[in-house]
């Protein structure tokens, strides 16, 4: 039984580096591409060659997405796994990993009150919006940073 924790654990840290991957392609696309808009240096064919690893990030996250759920439905069905996957170790660390979280989003509110402060936002919509997905984004990867061997 400890062999089938064993890989359901490397499942789930692989799913985790995996997204960690895809994150960095997918919100670095995205915040370069808001940064060269917002400035009025995005051209057509900038904004296209920006959304190719935009588009390949998505679709890693997409996967790594199905992949953590696969894990998680698995530790669902058996309560061993369960007990020895979710344990009072990982709680804390979730709980870490939400205030790094929280953190990143305060961080990033202050990234862009700099930059409008050199370069007017148009479009505030995007802040929200990219301060949300810099949380989660934030969130995954100190939890898979806590959870690395």
């Amino acid at each position: 039984m400890n062999e089938s924790i064993e890989r359901l654990d490397q499942k789930r840290k692989g799913a985790l580096k995996t997204y960690v991957l895809g994150g960095l392609l997918f919100y670095g696309a995205w915040i370069f591409r808001f940064i060269l808009r917002e400035t009025g240096h995005l051209t057509d064919a900038l904004d296209y060659a920006i959304a190719v690893p935009f588009a390949i990030g998505v679709i890693i996250l997409l996967y790594s997405f199905v992949r953590v759920l696969q894990v998680r439905r698995a530790m669902e069905k058996n309560p061993e796994f369960m007990e020895a996957l979710d344990d009072e170790r990982v709680r804390i660390n979730i709980l870490l990993a939400f205030k790094f979280g929280f953190f990143a989003i305060l961080a990033g509110l202050i990234f862009f009150a700099v930059f409008n402060f050199f370069s007017p936002i148009k479009d505030v919509n995007a802040i929200f919006i990219g301060l949300l997905l810099l949380g989660a984004f934030a969130y995954v990867l100190k939890f898979y940073i806590l959870e690395r061997d």
